[in-house]
């Protein structure tokens, strides 16, 4: 009886075996290309500021700090929530950081990432965030949002010098 279960298993699996396809080492899968979008670095330094609320649109992580909850908006910045009643959370502001991607707290301090950039605000007044201070390329340069390809003409060596990477953008 066990010699039989054995033989059907082993028909069972060559007849799956054979129903594959073989695939050959030589094809490539054609992989989505992308390319960086591009800030000179003086306009990035600039660019941090308190804005009215926003629609969401391309979100990212959550980070929650009773009473507050913020949002990422990939590339762009952070949405401000307060959610001093769960059932009609109310936006509050949006904090535009670009290039951010995600963010820490500790107390009343927000640690955000700019590019290649370390923020740290004050937000004891989140109505009022205050840049305290930027650590310059203090992050590795964003990853593209998956596995991908760059174009020759959109790799680092043929971007101006003072140009920082904020975002990706799929071609």
């Amino acid at each position: 009886m066990r010699r039989l279960y054995s033989l059907l298993l082993g028909s069972s699996l060559l007849f799956c075996l054979s129903a594959c396809p073989l695939i050959d080492p030589g094809d490539r899968i054609a992989l989505p290309r992308y390319k960086p979008l591009l800030m000179a670095r003086s306009q990035l330094e600039q660019a941090v500021a308190v804005l009215p609320p926003q629609a969401l649109r391309n979100t990212g992580k959550i980070y929650l700090r009773d009473p507050y909850i913020y949002i990422n908006e990939r590339y762009e910045g952070l949405h401000i929530i307060d959610n001093h009643d769960p059932t009609h959370p109310e936006p509050v502001a949006f904090l535009r950081i670009p290039g951010n991607v995600d963010v820490a707290m500790k107390g009343s301090l927000l640690y955000a990432d700019s590019g290649p950039d370390l923020l740290t605000f004050d937000l004891t007044d989140v109505r009022q965030a205050r840049l305290l201070h930027r650590v310059r390329e203090a992050v590795p340069e964003l990853p593209m949002p998956e596995l991908g390809d760059v174009p020759t003409e959109y790799q680092p060596q043929h971007r101006p010098a003072d140009a920082v990477v904020v975002g990706w953008q799929k071609l």
